[in-house]
């Protein structure tokens, strides 16, 4: 077990704590992670023009991104804030950006319900008749991506979607692998929002096919065709070839329980907290265990052993770092490097449910004094959202 010492730079924590962990050296995301810096994005969020800009990708300055998701991801801000700040822009920016908040509650929703099965296909099974003969190194579209992702921490939605339909419709590599990737270096990389883009993307949750090709990159970003090296033999002037659909079942446990946890605050253990045990998915002020107990000292784990599987990039546990010293400077607050599994054992410890399989995993093993329910945007579900759509039809708000 590590504490680590929050007084050093972040270059030395990484340096010293997690060089063996990681998948890069040390590199500084674009988007920087603290409270404040989270209050300041939201505050000063404006969506004009959303409906006309969001999917612009470059130049950078014309983008209508948020930049938002990584501190909604982490809980610094709750999509319920976010709904309601909104409310003052007019209706069709509005209802833009609210369906893509939306969008996100539908991720979590889904994968509180699906969990690890996400790794596979969805509803529908996808096989493409990849074509890997042709040379795709020297697309700038692609590698511009790539250099965007691997320097900042960031990937607008437009290539986000282009990426994934590339490398899981076109190339002859596992769409896991390239999921993954992403997933180690998007700084509000999440396995609900992130996965559910590619099930989207290649048709495994609609059944429908998003194909990437030189059109999108000519409408949205003309500037990475016009300097690219094969622009007059692109390899993606057309849509991807032919795709086979089956449909496929998917079994899945519709407890509610289970699934979101506790509706009301749960008493789990006739004792009282000694801490409150934070998680990546809840860092914010107003997380509920840490704004219930504000008189007890917060604890965060980063799971060694499954960094050490994973292998992050350093934005992303820079990005944590920010968060976690900000708030020892507002409360008491000791952060481990440690399986939270072992360290959390024979305690006493307040926690805020988090849908999301580890989580589920450790406090099946160690069982929360106290539990919290999650800030929810939409009310838990009780059936299987085979779409969006279906899944828009049947909701309760929460706001």
């Amino acid at each position: 077990m590590s504490l680590i010492n929050l007084d050093l730079s972040n270059e030395e924590i990484i340096n010293k704590y997690f060089n063996d962990l990681c998948c890069d050296k040390y590199i500084e995301p674009s988007i920087k992670g603290g409270q404040s810096n989270a209050d300041n994005a939201l505050n000063t969020l404006d969506i004009k023009n959303y409906a006309k800009t969001r999917n612009n990708v470059f130049p950078i300055e014309k983008r209508g991104s948020s930049y938002l998701s990584a501190y909604i991801r982490h809980g610094l801000i709750s999509l319920p804030e976010v709904w309601n700040f909104v409310e003052k822009f007019e209706y069709q920016d509005k209802t833009k950006f609210r369906d893509e908040l939306l969008w996100q509650e539908f991720s979590r929703h889904l994968y509180a319900i699906v969990g690890k099965n996400s790794n596979d296909y969805l509803n529908y099974a996808i096989k493409s008749n990849k074509n890997i003969e042709k040379n795709y190194q020297n697309m700038n579209c692609i590698n511009s991506i790539k250099t965007e992702l691997e320097s900042t921490g960031y990937m607008v939605n437009q290539t986000r979607m282009w990426f994934a339909s590339h490398f899981s419709l076109r190339t002859g590599d596992n769409w896991r692998n390239y999921e993954d990737y992403m997933f180690k270096h998007l700084v509000d990389g999440s396995r609900f929002a992130n996965r559910l883009g590619w099930h989207w993307v290649m048709g495994s949750q609609t059944g429908k096919v998003y194909g990437f090709s030189k059109f999108q990159v000519d409408k949205r970003a003309k500037s990475f065709c016009d300097n690219c090296e094969v622009k007059y033999n692109c390899p993606i002037q057309n849509w991807p070839e032919e795709i086979n659909i089956t449909k496929k079942t998917i079994d899945v446990d519709l407890n509610l329980e289970t699934n979101f946890g506790p509706e009301s605050i749960k008493n789990n253990i006739d004792s009282k907290p000694e801490f409150v045990w934070m998680t990546a998915e809840s860092l914010g002020d107003n997380d509920p265990a840490l704004n219930y107990y504000s008189n007890l000292p917060a604890v965060f784990i980063f799971d060694k052993p499954l960094l050490n599987y994973l292998q992050l990039s350093t934005k992303r546990i820079i990005f944590l770092l920010d968060c976690l010293r900000e708030l020892s400077n507002k409360r008491s607050t000791q952060v481990y490097l440690d399986d939270p599994i072992e360290y959390l054992k024979n305690k006493n410890f307040a926690s805020t449910f988090a849908a999301v399989p580890k989580y589920k995993k450790i406090t099946r093993v160690n069982i929360p004094t106290t539990e919290f329910p999650s800030v929810r945007l939409v009310k838990p579900i009780n059936f299987y959202p085979s779409s969006y759509s279906s899944w828009k039809k049947r909701i309760e708000l929460n706001t």
